[in-house]
């Protein structure tokens, strides 16, 4: 069974790639992809300069970086699992003996290899062109925060594809969350700026506590005194992977009962 879906993972992995490769072709990446990634996060770091200056720009300069990540690989998490619908490829899922979760997980994985590329990109580029006070040393001590916040908000977006399913609106639905997470999640200013209602909705959303703890180790801390911010987000990643774990079964069995693969 782990040998079967070992193949299964790798036979997903190399179609993500093989996919990616050829949707995003060298012009395409570096003539569109790249410019669209640093002036997305240009505008805000901006923005932030302009209201509180370079102090203010750091901090929107490290939001942004990890949160253009995010948006991209929360709204690919959810075209992974959506995809099998436009795609016909639901009822093969269904009537596999073998678990979906190896297949689907290997078909990510181009995304979160895009997402890291996207926050790498713009922070190599960006820190030294607005010579902003932020190490990369202690941005690469950060990396294992910053990854496990790719993890909870890909959950996020695996959890909407699957409630979405029988509808034509996921990745709307998913475009909203990701907007909606600039202004709950610190992205640009602190969540203690915002009233006690928004902070506690941030507080139920991936990247608001590993950001702060990714902003504390970049700023010198220790992981021990990170730790309850790190444990946050992991509990966070597990509870919307088991959302879309127990979603996405559902609708399986929802449609194994009802012997129809039209979801829509």
């Amino acid at each position: 069974m782990i040998r079967a879906n070992l193949r299964l993972l790798w036979s997903g992995v190399r179609a993500s790639w093989a996919t990616y490769l050829v949707e995003l072709t060298p012009t395409v990446f570096f003539g569109f992809r790249i410019p669209r990634i640093l002036l997305q996060s240009l505008f805000f770091v901006f923005l932030a300069k302009a209201a509180g200056g370079d102090q203010m720009a750091r901090f929107a300069m490290i939001g942004n970086g990890v949160q253009i990540a995010v948006f991209m690989v929360m709204l690919s998490m959810e075209e992974v699992i959506e995809s099998e619908k436009w795609n016909s490829t639901f009822q093969y899922l269904i009537a596999a003996p073998s678990s979906w979760f190896p297949s689907m997980l290997g078909k990510s994985a181009s995304y979160f290899g895009d997402a890291l590329i996207a926050s790498t990109v713009t922070f190599a580029v960006l820190i030294p062109l607005l010579h902003l006070q932020i190490f990369f040393v202690d941005l690469l001590r950060a990396v294992p925060i910053i990854l496990l916040i790719f993890v909870s908000a890909s959950a996020l977006g695996w959890s909407i594809g699957a409630f979405s399913l029988p509808i034509r609106y996921g990745y709307m639905i998913c475009n909203w969350f990701a907007y909606a997470m600039i202004i709950f999640c610190g992205i640009n200013f602190p969540v203690s700026a915002l009233p006690p209602v928004v902070q506690f909705i941030g507080k139920l959303l991936p990247v608001t506590h590993g950001l702060q703890a990714v902003r504390a180790v970049v700023d010198g801390a220790t992981y021990a005194s990170v730790w309850p911010l790190i444990a946050k987000e992991m509990l966070l990643a597990l509870a919307y992977g088991a959302i879309a774990w127990l979603a996405f079964g559902y609708r399986m069995r929802v449609t194994r009962q009802r012997g129809s693969f039209e979801l829509v």
